[in-house]
C-alpha cells in the first residue's frame, strides 16, 4: 500500500476520531501561534480532513483566501463536504509540487503533515518558492516532536517511519531551502516551527 492509498483508507476514521472537545482545544491553542491578517491568501497544506479551517477562516475574515491542498482524494472529499463558505478552494494536489504561482501566498500551513513528505527539502524549497518574502512557513503539530515520533513508530503502514526531525536538523533543513528568522517551540500537545520566506 502507497501513501496515498493508506490516507484515503483512513480518511474517515481519522475524521471520526479528532471531532472531540479536547481536539477542539488544542487547535484552538495552536491556532493562536499562526501570524495571520485579515485579507490574507493562505494556504493550507496537507489539510486533510480540513480540521484547521474554521480556525484560519476566523484570522482572515471574509476578505481572506484559504486554498485547502491534499493528495488524499478522500481527505478533501470529508474536507468539502463540511466546509462550503466562500473564498475557500479545495485543491488535489502533492506539497511537493503545487499548482501555484510564485510569491502567492501570505503564509503556508503545514499541519500534520511534515514528516510524512518524503523529499523534504524539496517541499521547502516549494513552499518558499509560492510564498510572499517575508511571509511565513508555519510547521505545526498537536503533539511534542517525542508525542509524535512514539506515535508514528507504533502505527503500522508507510507511516511508520515519518518522524519530526530534531531541533538541530530541522532549523538545517530551513536554513538549507533558503528560510530565516527560525522560531521552534516544543511543550506538551504542541509542536510549531515559524520560518520566514
Amino acid at each position: 500500500m502507497n501513501r496515498r492509498e493508506f490516507f484515503d483508507r483512513i480518511a474517515r476514521d481519522w475524521d471520526r476520531e479528532h471531532r472531540n472537545s479536547k481536539e477542539k482545544k488544542k487547535l484552538e491553542r495552536l491556532a493562536q501561534y499562526f501570524v495571520l491578517n485579515e485579507g490574507d491568501v493562505v494556504l493550507d497544506a496537507g489539510c486533510g480532513t480540513g480540521r484547521l479551517v474554521p480556525y484560519l477562516r476566523e484570522k482572515i475574515g471574509s476578505r481572506g483566501l484559504l486554498i485547502e491542498t491534499d493528495f488524499s482524494e478522500e481527505m478533501l472529499k470529508i474536507a468539502r463536504s463540511k466546509n462550503k463558505q466562500k473564498r475557500l478552494c479545495f485543491v488535489l494536489a502533492d506539497a511537493g509540487i503545487t499548482p501555484f504561482k510564485e510569491k502567492s501566498f501570505d503564509a503556508v500551513i503545514c499541519f500534520a503533515l511534515f514528516p510524512h513528505l518524503p523529499a523534504k527539502k524539496a517541499s521547502l524549497n516549494e513552499f518558499r518558492r509560492i510564498l510572499r518574502p517575508g511571509k511565513f512557513l508555519f510547521i505545526a503539530h498537536t503533539m511534542s516532536r517525542q508525542e509524535l515520533n512514539r506515535h508514528h513508530s507504533k502505527t503500522k503502514g508507510p507511516v511508520a517511519m515519518d518522524f519530526l526531525p530534531d531541533k538541530k536538523e530541522m532549523k538545517e533543513i530551513l536554513l538549507s531551502a533558503g528560510f530565516s528568522d527560525l522560531i521552534i517551540r516544543e511543550g506538551p500537545s504542541l509542536y510549531l516551527a515559524r520560518a520566514r520566506a
